[in-house]
């Protein structure tokens, strides 16, 4: 590692994480936090992320000036409550109790018809007690995901407070990542998680119906181009695609191994070739491992 490589990489992995995500997520990556923050700029203007889901790279930086998108309205939705009523949601989560009987019955109420910190508190605590984070809808937009059995714990109300501070920098965009995208600037830190491509995905309404696919990928490498040509920086992750073969040589592009969880039985889970594509150096394969 360069004299340079080092100084920036010490800057990074000595910030301390400032707030865990309160959801649990299929595709997140925290696992890959640290090769994500050993990844960034030391500086940029403003942080934009258009695949918000967890939100794990943003809550761990707390970026001064963000936007954070994703089409999943129920999701942004949830975000502008606990932004603005962090222990109050905190407290219906607490109040809801484990049993399958609730579970389903949250699962089969109208979330319009709830009162916007019962509604934020029941996206929680439906995320938090599903199957593995999966989101899921059906055609009739109704969230159809079955209850898990491992669910680990309900976030504290501190962790709720910390990412509700952590949001008030943040402008909340409910729509798809192009239009998240619609105004980007020279020095913007522009991070992108997209679903994995999938041809079945649709057909089961993962992520949600019209969410990002392999069809897009072309539209997704345009928007890499115009980032780039604006003098703005980004980083992007994807599962291995033969696709970004097609993409500069000029680019920086390394391979991790990321063990898989979305599964309904531990022997069908499996390693996966997660690939991070970058328009500048990408200095995680030299950070120390933990």
């Amino acid at each position: 590692m360069t004299k340079t490589g080092t100084r920036r990489w010490h800057f990074i992995s000595s910030r301390r994480v400032w707030a865990s995500p309160l959801l649990r997520w299929a595709g997140s990556k925290r696992k890959l936090l640290p090769h994500l923050l050993a990844s960034i700029p030391e500086t940029f203007n403003r942080y934009v992320e258009p695949f918000a889901g967890s939100g794990c790279l943003f809550f761990a930086l707390r970026p001064k000036h963000a936007v954070l998108g994703d089409i999943n309205h129920e999701l942004i939705d949830a975000y502008e409550v606990i932004r603005r009523h962090p222990r109050r949601v905190s407290r219906a989560v607490a109040c809801l109790g484990t049993e399958k009987q609730t579970y389903y019955e949250l699962r089969s109420a109208d979330p319009t018809s709830l009162a916007a910190i019962d509604r934020a508190a029941r996206f929680v605590y439906l995320n938090r007690h599903c199957f593995n984070g999966v989101y899921r809808i059906n055609r009739a937009g109704a969230f159809n995901v079955p209850r898990g059995t491992r669910t680990g714990q309900v976030p504290t109300e501190r962790q709720f407070y910390r990412c509700s501070v952590a949001l008030r920098s943040a402008e909340l965009r409910p729509v798809g990542y192009r239009d998240c995208l619609s105004d980007l600037c020279g020095g913007d830190f522009i991070y992108l998680d997209p679903p994995y491509a999938s041809r079945r995905r649709n057909t089961f309404g993962e992520y949600g119906y019209d969410c990002f696919d392999e069809e897009q990928l072309p539209d997704l490498f345009s928007l890499l181009h115009l980032i780039d040509r604006i003098g703005a920086t980004f980083l992007l992750s994807y599962c291995q695609h033969a696709a970004f073969a097609e993409l500069p040589a000029r680019w920086h592009k390394s391979t991790l191994t990321v063990r898989r969880h979305v599964a309904g039985f531990a022997h069908h889970r499996r390693t996966v070739r997660e690939l991070l594509v970058s328009n500048c150096p990408l200095l995680h394969s030299q950070s120390p491992q933990k």
